[in-house]
């Protein structure tokens, strides 16, 4: 297994690969599938600070992890910054890293490779904050990743405009 930085132009070639990885590790439709590369991906340049990882075994990409600047006139930070200032957590919007994906294929989930890619994506980012959002289903494996790796809850529950399920806002400080 190799993981290595993905340039943006990388990820834009290879989009319905990583589409793909994305689909099987959720085991989304096809049209989610479609809705993720037609929009996240190939959105990526739009933001600033942009890092993505991806993790191969030979020349096949069996994971990925990217995020970038929070930007507070996009879309996320419009949904969050509210809750996460309300809940007095305003303070994690400033120099702030937004971790948006971190997927890897179900056949090599349970080897670290999700541990491996988000340390490579955290080492590389010289933000204080990292924000993610996920399920907020207790049961949720990629919380404990998160948790032992300095996530913790700051918006546990948080509804997004017009999406019935929760989510859980985490965060992580840089340990200086």
């Amino acid at each position: 297994m190799t993981i290595r930085a993905l340039e943006t132009s990388e990820v834009l070639r290879r989009a319905d690969e990583i589409a793909g990885v994305f689909q099987r590790a959720f085991g989304y439709s096809d049209e989610r599938r479609d809705h993720f590369r037609d929009t996240r991906l190939a959105y990526l340049p739009l933001y600033d600070g942009a890092l993505t990882f991806g993790a191969f075994e030979d020349d096949a990409l069996v994971g990925f992890v990217y995020g970038f600047d929070y930007q507070p006139g996009h879309w996320w930070p419009q949904q969050v910054g509210p809750a996460l200032e309300q809940a007095g957590h305003g303070e994690w919007t400033m120099d702030t890293f937004e971790l948006n994906e971190l997927e890897v294929l179900p056949g090599y989930q349970g080897r670290g490779l999700g541990t491996a890619l988000l340390r490579t994506l955290l080492g590389r980012t010289p933000h204080r904050h990292t924000l993610l959002s996920t399920t907020a289903d207790p049961a949720d494996r990629a919380k404990v990743l998160y948790r032992r790796l300095g996530f913790v809850d700051l918006v546990p529950g948080f509804r997004y405009a017009g999406v019935s399920e929760p989510a859980n806002i985490m965060g992580r400080r840089r340990a200086d």
